[in-house]
């Protein structure tokens, strides 16, 4: 295992206490919490930027098909029907 080398960080009081908080409800040390952040943050795909992610809803789309072409002009009349 490599050896540890420290380091020094500053935070937003808030944070901190926060953080120490999360250490306590889940039985690990503040230390433990940030090694764990940092890896999760290294080992996480980066998105390119300009590329926006892939949505899954946007596989909803076009799975059902009306045959309304109008529909974004008069979607009031087939939601809601003819005014009275």
């Amino acid at each position: 295992m490599p050896a540890n080398v420290a380091t020094n960080i500053r935070l937003p009081e808030e944070v901190l206490k926060a953080l120490k908080y999360k250490a306590i409800e889940e039985n690990k040390s503040v230390n433990q919490l940030i090694r764990e952040a940092i890896e999760i943050a290294l080992t996480t795909p980066v998105q390119p930027p300009g590329k926006p992610a892939k949505d899954p809803f946007e596989r909803v789309i076009g799975i059902a098909k009306s045959g309304i072409r109008d529909g974004s002009i008069k979607h009031d009349h087939y939601l809601y029907g003819k005014k009275k």
